[in-house]
């Protein structure tokens, strides 16, 4: 008969409880071929004796493990089987040394040798991110070359460089005088310290920092023999995962952390453990805090570290104890988040996660505003400009569980949710902004059997990150249904695989990867006993201040209906949609309380873009796995706003009132260009002297300060005055600026910022180029009788007269334009394309992207294949946008007088139409041109998709976030288009 999931958790703590008042140390982390290596290498100090190895079993445990290819195993990742190849080389070696005669372990060794040349090789550096790696690879081979085994790849020069860097920042002095995390990988530092001088720091139970690796190393290099050490191995050997096989974990005990983990877990799921079982847990808890000032490490006596202290505390105090906090605080705040432990070089996610919680659940929170701001807005503002590195986990799943539980226990502070809006304004969207984007990561990768990656303890984290995004109130008014449904999913998963729960994966991360039975136990038990969120939700939970206006959610959600009508979004399930508009509508508050003020603004009417702009691009994204971070998207829907607002300033104001002046406005952009570095500063000295007198209607102000004349000044005649070019030079100049300056930019190779600007002077070249344009064709009707000039009004309902008699003319977009200069192919591949603002753009998004990318993944330059392919799919997307612009906006522009695609002489060439038939005629040759004007589009649209395939074939799999980045671009761009052929949401600006 199964045990009932209540028993199985009764039995898990009880068992824990037990291990608590045994007095020795525990642990469950999984055995590892590298530390055991390094156990396998240490002698006998005694002399004379039959075995001159201390622990002979873990040498037998080595060989045993080695695979046929000549490695051993890599856990996870590449690292690890580096890692636990050179080790187990280096203990071949050296027993080689003392049994020259054993063949077979000689051929092992040359296997051996052979895979690891073979996998430095394959080492991806930039791929590759567990702590310390660099410093222990080649510590790893400078050993091996000692022992006659030289190792040289390309890929080493990088990592070589590294380590001899922090080596020089690394007096062996500082080593000596305190205890650091150093002492966790004391072999990494053979041959640069003196091991005698680090005896004093060694832990009470005899172990280097819970390193039976370190401690070793430091047994092997130690002048005098230290019994203690050696008692520490022989202890690990017996108590550690292997229970006497010859393995040893990759640290151990791990007391206090499996604990913590474990209480934490199961308690936050709603699972109330009962108190005898408990109280020895917390007594041990509570004992090894006090005792250490008020901090943990992952065992009692261990070098404290943020991680274990925070998730201690909160162990504590879901248990019913006071715990206070000023030590966590004292010991490891830093300026803008909290460190792991002292010199810590790269912060951690999830650590910071822990801290928030421990910070939230003190008796008074809000004595602890600053540092809960502190952490908040930190692990806010990893996310929400990604990628996260979380070094102590491979799974983004895990990191996502502890953020949404973190934000879950903010919200659920009363006191405290409220006012850290007002200590941090932009928390007020970015929250749900990053929660809704956990959402809609989980519930893309969720499978069809209802697990994620195929393994239960991943799954469970799944299943808990959704419990806790359940309870916030902006998801909540999504309706939990899906919710409900992904989770049930998920635990049916974990059911069907319930004799899995105890064997953990290798995704824990130390010097190498690891597993723990216990950890992923409690996981999966936490993961099937959670409650589903109610449906329907009986009482939405207040929102304290982060409701949105009903207005907005109405507006948006009629934008989610029309992108649903387009081909992009015709198979999208209900609920995606509703996600990504939440996402856009807190975005688009954002984008409201911090506006661009760089145009003056022309425009007539609504912003009709306002709302579809935020919403193509949460929208693409959630379709598609969110392949960049939201930093990327909000800077884009920026971008776009921005891209909107010149069009409208370029058209209402520099064509409609400088259009005799035109000559003068394409020198004057060339300027801007050729004197980008030496004068554009005298006109960005007065930028915000400028952006003030625009906001308060006042006379603009040139580079020397003077008032320019005002935009709305008449003449005696009640005509405009023609635009100042200074003032047209000055608003083009900030624009310039704020692209040009934007610190993704700036942080580019200068290949990319020399690029940007060409595309970006073209730009702006094209929309001078297109206003000629729409002048000479206006001419051309004011030249005629009874067509535009007199009739523009009518918006494409012009009358003629024939013979006498009033007879129907063909509708108003239909007409020609009887000189165009060049053919509708050229056109449309260069001003046409240029005009839209998608190449200058496509260079803008790609140095997002650049900014953070890994080092060493490609990019758009990476070969002269990547850059004319990404070059060709980024003119083909812009003629396509062009002509599905077109075809939307035709009625618009016959009204404002704007040259469009099917006015060119091509959309005419078919038989001419009598002028005695009916409108319906004139109405079929505007249908007629349209249909050609979306066939050329779809034309345009295979040749977008070839250069797509094969840039990602270029590019390989190191390149497929890249790519999967540029196809966002794609889908933003095309989704524009395609809702253009639905309806037109450009703005009127004549």
């Amino acid at each position: 008969m199964e045990t009932s999931l209540h028993d199985q958790v009764r039995s898990l703590l009880a068992t824990l409880a037990e291990k608590c008042s045994g007095g020795g140390g525990f642990g469950s982390m999984s055995s590892s071929i590298y530390d055991t290596a390094w156990v396998s290498m240490v002698q006998n100090p005694k002399p004379g004796t039959v075995d001159p190895w201390l622990f002979p079993e873990c040498f037998d445990f080595i060989l045993t493990c080695q695979l046929p290819s000549g490695a051993w195993e890599s856990y996870s990742s590449p690292v690890d089987g580096i890692l636990n190849t050179a080790a187990s080389l280096l203990a071949l070696k050296k027993h080689l040394k003392t049994c020259p005669d054993r063949l077979d372990w000689e051929l092992r060794s040359q296997k051996a040798e052979a895979a690891l040349r073979h996998m430095l090789d394959d080492l991806d550096t930039g791929d590759s991110d567990q702590v310390g790696f660099e410093m222990i690879i080649i510590q790893h081979l400078s050993l091996l070359e000692e022992e006659g085994v030289k190792l040289d790849s390309p890929q080493l020069i990088s990592l070589r460089a590294l380590r001899e860097a922090k080596l020089a920042k690394l007096p062996p002095e500082s080593v000596y005088q305190s205890p650091s995390t150093l002492y966790h990988s004391l072999e990494a530092l053979i041959g640069h310290i003196d091991f005698d001088q680090v005896r004093c720091w060694r832990d009470t139970n005899g172990s280097l920092m819970g390193s039976p690796a370190s401690t070793a190393a430091y047994l092997m290099h130690s002048s005098t023999w230290d019994d203690q050490a050696e008692a520490y191995l022989r202890n690990v050997l017996r108590q550690g995962a292997g229970h006497g096989d010859g393995s040893v974990p990759s640290a151990w005990p791990s007391s206090v952390f499996e604990i913590s983990w474990t209480i934490t877990t199961l308690v936050r799921a709603g699972i109330e453990p009962e108190e005898e079982t408990v109280a020895a847990m917390r007594k041990f808890l509570q004992e090894t805090l006090n005792a250490h000032g008020g901090t943990l490490g992952f065992y009692p006596g261990c070098f404290p570290d943020a991680d274990d202290t925070a998730k201690g505390i909160e162990a504590i105090r879901l248990l019913g104890r006071t715990t206070v906090v000023d030590a966590l605080t004292m010991m490891f705040e830093a300026d803008d988040h909290f460190k792991t432990y002292p010199g810590e070089r790269n912060p951690s996610l999830s650590a910071n996660c822990n801290v928030l919680i421990a910070l939230l659940v003190q008796d008074d929170p809000a004595l602890h505003m600053s540092q809960i701001a502190k952490a908040a807005s930190y692990v806010t503002s990893q996310v929400f400009s990604g990628p996260v590195n979380e070094k102590w986990h491979i799974k983004e799943l895990y990191w996502m569980m502890l953020l949404s539980q973190a934000y879950a226990v903010l919200y659920q502070q009363s006191r405290i949710w409220p006012t850290i809006h007002t200590v941090v304004p932009s928390l007020k969207e970015d929250i749900p902004l990053v929660t809704l984007h956990l959402l809609i990561n989980i519930l893309y990768h969720q499978q069809k059997s209802g697990g994620w990656e195929s393994g239960c303890e991943v799954t469970s984290y799944a299943v808990l990150a959704l419990s806790s995004l359940s309870t916030l109130p902006w998801i909540r008014k999504l309706d939990a249904g899906f919710i409900s449904t992904a989770m049930t999913r998920g635990i049916s998963f974990l059911l069907s695989r319930r004799c899995e729960w105890t064997k953990g994966k290798y995704i824990w991360v130390e010097k190498v990867t690891y597993a723990s039975n216990t950890l992923a136990e409690a996981y999966c038990l936490a993961a099937a006993l959670v409650p589903l969120p109610a449906i329907p939700a009986k009482q939405i939970p207040p929102s304290h201040g982060l409701d949105l206006p009903d207005e907005l959610i109405r507006g948006m959600r009629k934008v989610g209906d029309l992108l649903a009508q387009t081909p992009l979004f015709a198979y999208t399930e209900p609920h995606v949609l509703r996600i990504a508009e939440m996402q856009a509508s807190y975005a688009f508050c954002a984008l409201r309380r911090q506006p661009l003020e760089v145009f003056t603004r022309t425009a007539k009417g609504k912003d009709k873009y306002m709302s579809l702009i935020p919403l193509a691009l949460t929208a693409c994204s959630a379709v598609q796995e969110a392949p960049v971070s939201f930093s990327i998207l909000y800077q884009m829907m920026q971008l776009s706003i921005l891209n909107f607002h010149a069009d409208e300033y370029m058209e209402g104001v520099v064509e409609k009132l400088l259009g005799d002046d035109l000559d003068a406005v394409k020198p004057l952009i060339g300027q801007l260009f050729a004197d980008l570095v030496s004068t554009r500063q005298a006109y960005k000295t007065n930028a915000k002297k400028q952006n003030a007198a625009v906001q308060n209607h006042a006379a603009p102000l040139d580079p020397n300060g003077k008032k320019l004349a005002p935009l709305d000044e008449f003449r005696d005649d009640g005509l405009e005055q023609p635009t100042s070019l200074e003032h047209c030079r000055m608003i083009l100049n900030d624009f310039v600026d704020h692209i040009l300056h934007n610190s993704a930019v700036l942080s580019c190779p200068h290949s990319f910022q020399t690029r940007l600007a060409f595309e970006l002077k073209t730009f702006l070249l094209a929309h001078v180029s297109h206003a000629e344009d729409n002048r000479r064709f206006g001419r051309q009707d004011e030249a005629s009788t009874g067509h535009y000039g007199s009739n523009s009004q009518s918006n494409g309902s012009g009358t003629g007269s024939t013979n006498g008699q009033r007879t129907p003319e063909l509708s108003t977009p239909a007409r020609q334009f009887q000189d165009p200069g060049r053919t509708f192919y050229h056109w449309v591949r260069s001003t046409s394309a240029d005009h839209t603002s998608c190449p200058f753009s496509f260079v803008f998004f790609n140095c997002l992207v650049k900014e953070q990318a890994r080092p060493g993944d490609p990019d758009i330059s990476t070969s002269a294949r990547t850059a004319y392919l990404s070059e060709d799919l980024c003119r083909h997307l812009a003629s396509l946008c062009r002509m599905y612009n077109d075809y939307g906006s035709l009625a618009r522009d016959a009204e404002e007088r704007n040259l469009n695609s099917v006015n060119f002489p091509e959309f005419h060439s078919v038989p001419a139409l009598t002028r005695g038939k009916e409108v319906i005629d004139a109405q079929s040759a505007e249908t007629k041109a349209k249909s050609e004007l979306l066939w050329i589009a779809e034309y345009e649209r295979r040749g977008l998709e070839t250069a797509l395939e094969l840039f990602g074939q270029e590019l390989g799999t190191r390149g497929q976030h890249l790519f999967d980045a540029l196809k966002l671009f794609v889908n933003v761009t095309d989704l524009y288009g395609q809702v253009y052929v639905l309806r037109d949401v450009g703005t009127r600006t004549k």
